[in-house]
């Protein structure tokens, strides 16, 4: 019979479960897609594509919305059977409070492990395939926007015509370039016979660059002195800026697997430099990185721990305020952890008491309300 209550109150709470873990991360892809927005509609690229673009986002949105939907979904699951006497009539016919516990903690123990081992390649994985669709977006995806006898304007302050072009805009004849500079205003006409567009990528970091090479031109502009001049060229090699190809939406360490992450805690920022590339901020996030993603895995434990406790105590007696006590428990876990992160950036403070002394104070918090649960409550 106990077994059979056990099974229910798990029943009860993964429905909800479910539900709210799929909201949170359609909640949390829409920012992000508002984002890639211009990205998508100004290419030419399948729904194949887009819908790896979005997985791969969406699968590394699993570790931020987990814990906060198994917060709210043991608080409902708990709420619900409190306000109908549920936990009432089971505390009356034996079943002690850890019972009633144990269902929640075994899901949560569940979805932590998973967590944990989705945080140790699979996500960095998902993380680096994302980075590779968005860099072909914005750099190897332009050559598709470029075709023959058409203007080529999605590089702001860049105006490109060529009369030929084969696919993907790689060999140009009779090109026209208008380059304007967005800081100084000034501008410069570039006229060639032909063109060749070079696509390169770094292996390790992903980044990619783009370079046009004209061949047997001129280049029209002023001089510093406001004149107009004309240069000849039999080769003129023009890069695009890399700032139209900065990747906004990924970074070098979020890519590493746990081991390589592990790899860089033994590191100096020297070594972290010359092997990685790392800047000051990209090192300490990647011990940031590390720690967090081991947290992650924590957090939904003590979320789901502290949600049982005020799905009861939240609706039983005087005040029924689970719901707003359980936004002020997230506000204070959430302030305290970017607070304390904050500190570490600066050195004040170890980055693992960063990283996990918020979730130690929320259980401390989960603790005081366990404890005062009993049969009435």
């Amino acid at each position: 019979m106990r077994l059979l209550l056990q099974r229910y109150l798990a029943a009860q709470f993964i429905m909800p479960l479910v539900v709210s873990t799929i909201f949170f991360i359609c909640f949390l892809l829409t920012f992000e897609l508002f984002r890639l927005t211009e990205l998508l509609v100004t290419r030419d690229i399948s729904l194949w594509f887009t819908a790896g673009l979005i997985a791969n986002l969406a699968l590394t949105f699993i570790p931020l919305s987990l814990p906060i939907a198994v917060f709210f979904s043991t608080i409902y699951c708990l709420n619900r059977l409190s306000s109908d006497s549920e936990y009432i009539a089971m505390r009356a016919g034996g079943l002690t409070k850890e019972r009633i516990l144990l269902p929640f903690l075994l899901v949560a123990s569940l979805l932590s492990v998973s967590v944990y081992h989705l945080n140790q390649n699979l996500i960095p994985q998902s993380n680096k395939e994302f980075k590779r669709k968005v860099n072909y977006l914005t750099s190897s995806g332009l050559l598709a926007g470029i075709k023959a006898g058409q203007f080529f304007t999605l590089i702001p302050g860049l105006t490109l015509f060529a009369t030929t072009s084969t696919k993907y805009g790689r060999n140009l004849e009779e090109v026209f370039l208008q380059i304007k500079d967005v800081k100084t205003k000034d501008e410069r006409a570039i006229f060639a016979a032909r063109g060749e567009l070079v696509f390169e990528r770094d292996p390790s970091s992903l980044v990619e660059k783009l370079t046009l090479t004209l061949f047997d031109g001129n280049i029209i502009g002023q001089n510093d002195k406001k004149e107009i001049e004309k240069i000849i060229f039999a080769k003129y090699i023009f890069p695009v800026s890399q700032s139209q190809f900065k990747d906004r939406f990924s970074v070098k360490e979020t890519m590493l697997s746990s081991k390589e992450l592990e790899v860089v805690l033994g590191m100096s920022f020297e070594e972290a430099e010359k092997v990685y590339k790392f800047n000051k901020k990209e090192y300490f996030n990647a011990r940031y990185e590390f720690w967090n993603r081991k947290n992650g895995a924590l957090v939904v434990f003590v979320f789901c721990f502290l949600g049982f406790t005020l799905g009861i105590t939240g609706t039983r007696g005087k005040s029924k305020n689970a719901g707003f006590i359980g936004i002020m428990c997230l506000i204070l876990y959430y302030g305290l952890f970017f607070s304390l992160v904050s500190l570490a950036n600066k050195g004040t403070i170890p980055v693992q008491l960063a990283v996990f002394f918020p979730a130690t104070a929320l259980a401390g918090l989960g603790v005081y309300f366990y404890r005062k649960l009993d049969w009435q409550s």
